[in-house]
């Protein structure tokens, strides 16, 4: 989304102005990748041994709401995130997506892999920060 709006010549939005947009009641929608969130997707690598696929997706956040995460295939992984949660910075890298960082997110039913576009993450922290405490 972000090179379509270069093209267009259209600034990107600050962290700052989601933040307020956020604290205002409007419902954000954030992209990233998961492993874990909703279920995770086993994929075959050979010699019978699988490991967990990264999927794309969409967190929905808004105020006085709980975090949904939604897959990009639709609501079969969906999942609600349930407070009290802690989010991790974690430095391992996302593979094909530098623009991207790494959290291990923890909340009252578990703990997850999130991975979000680097000039959202104020935004993912601020989200989990506030909604947590």
């Amino acid at each position: 989304m972000d090179v379509l709006l270069r093209w267009a010549w259209i600034r990107r939005r600050s962290s700052a102005q989601d933040i307020e947009d956020y604290r205002n009641g409007q419902p954000l929608q954030i992209v990233g990748f998961t492993k874990s969130i909703g279920g995770a997707v086993m994929m075959s690598i050979g010699q019978g041994r699988k490991i967990a696929r990264l999927r794309g997706g969409f967190l929905r956040c808004a105020l006085g709401e709980m975090p949904v995460w939604t897959d990009r295939t639709g609501g079969k992984k969906s999942a609600s995130l349930s407070p009290p949660f802690a989010l991790r910075a974690v430095e391992a890298k996302v593979r094909m997506a530098p623009k991207f960082e790494r959290y291990e997110l923890s909340t009252a039913d578990g703990t997850y892999d999130l991975a979000v576009p680097k000039k959202d993450a104020e935004l993912v922290r601020y989200v989990f920060g506030q909604t947590g405490g």
